[in-house]
This record gives C-alpha cells, structure tokens and sequence, in this order.
C-alpha cells in the first residue's frame, strides 16, 4: 500500500499493475538482477492496496525481497494471514486457473466443499504441468523454460522491471533455452522424486514432483515431446 505501490511494484515485476480490475488476477514473476526466477505469485487489486497471492509460506520470503528495493517510496509492504483458500473449480472469487485445470481464490470465509487430498492436488498439478517453486523451479530457471509461463506472467509493454534484459533477449532469439520443464508418463508406478532422467545413455535432468503414474521435471532441449527417456531405470514418455 502506500501512494508510489503501483510505480514502485511496476519498476520490479513483470506484469503490468495499472490495468488489473477488481475481480481480476494476473500471475506475475519477481525474477534476479540475472533473469532468473525468484518468486511466482498472483497479483490482485484490494481497497487497502495491492495484494501479491503466493503459494502457503511465500508470503513473508516475497515481502522481505520486495523491501530490500524500498528505498525513498511512500510504499508499505505487510504480510496478510487472512485465510485464503483454492477451490479446484469455479466459484465465485479470483480465477487463479492452471492449464485446464480451472482454479478460484477465495479470500476469507471457508468455502462449504470437502478437502482434497495431497496426492489429489499433486496430480491435478502435474497434469496441468504446474511447477512448485523451489522444487520443480528455483533461482537458476529461466522463465521460458517453463512452457507457457512467459506468455501468462510478463507484459511487453511495460518497459523495465528488474531482471528484463534476459527474458527481452531471449524472446528475441525465438525463445531457445538449455531445458524445458516436460511431463513424465509411465506405464506403472512412478519413481520417488528427485529421480536421474537418461536419454540415450546420457543424463539430460532430473523428475523433481511425481503422482499418479506422472512426474514433472526439467530436461535437455534435445528431448522432446513423445520421446522414451528412462526415469531411475524406469521407461517413461515425455510429454
């Protein structure tokens, strides 16, 4: 909150912050001085200011990254523990949706529905091919690197926010990275993460998450969609 927030959060995050509604939610990325990514969250626009919606425990790591570039702004920066829930499909809140996997926030009361499981969540979250951050992605990943998390987290048009220069360039390059965050899909039970991915008798990554015969993780560019790769001595197919 404070009377330079939007200024202060456009000059550092990769959304765009002036054209987000009431009802609306923009995932956004705080990456480092290098490009790489550093926090993943959701912005939102509230009557008491602008609320960044990280996964449960990212809330005070993002706050205390975000001070250290406070300097000669009116702009305060508190973490919220409001109750905040995600229902796996559509009610009434922020839409906070996974590729074909929609998603609602709700912040406050607790919605009247049962609980899902964690190995529930962790398949619905492979499926989608959505990486946790700090497991499947940390600080040494480039944004393109995760399919389709550019094209929903950076604006453009915006001008300069911290760590633009890589994501600029390598857009401009065709979006070539070293490693894709692939799918992993097998014929019987999956491995226990983290597991050594091989193909061709030469390592190319690791599995980092998996559930329900899948797993998630960064490969080679050179392994593609469709491809057989062997996960721990277990045949998979990437996709």
């Amino acid at each position: 909150s404070g009377e330079d927030t939007e200024r202060f959060l456009n000059d550092l995050i990769s959304q765009q912050v002036g054209g987000i509604g009431p009802d609306e939610a923009r995932r956004s990325l705080l990456l480092t001085p290098r490009g790489k990514i550093d926090h993943v969250f959701w912005v939102i626009r509230e009557d008491r200011g602008i609320g960044l919606v990280t996964e449960a425990g990212g809330g005070a790591p993002l706050a205390e990254a975000l001070g250290r570039y406070r300097i000669r702004v009116d702009v305060s920066i508190d973490t919220d523990e409001d109750a905040a829930w995600v229902v796996m499909g559509d009610v009434t809140g922020y839409d906070v949706s996974w590729p074909g996997k929609p998603r609602t926030l709700v912040i406050g009361a607790r919605p009247d529905l049962p609980t899902m499981d964690v190995l529930e969540f962790e398949v619905a979250r492979i499926e989608a091919g959505a990486p946790r951050a700090g497991v499947d992605i940390d600080d040494d990943t480039i944004p393109q690197e995760v399919e389709g998390l550019v094209e929903e987290t950076v604006d453009f048009s915006k001008g300069c926010y911290l760590g633009q220069e890589l994501v600029a360039r390598v857009d401009s390059r065709g979006g070539n990275v070293p490693r894709h965050l692939r799918r992993f899909e097998f014929a019987e039970l999956e491995p226990s993460p983290p597991a050594e991915v091989t193909y061709e008798d030469d390592v190319v990554g690791t599995m980092t998450s998996g559930a329900g015969g899948m797993g998630l993780g960064l490969v080679h560019r050179k392994v593609s969609p469709g491809d057989q790769v062997t996960v721990a001595g277990i045949e998979a197919t990437i996709r």
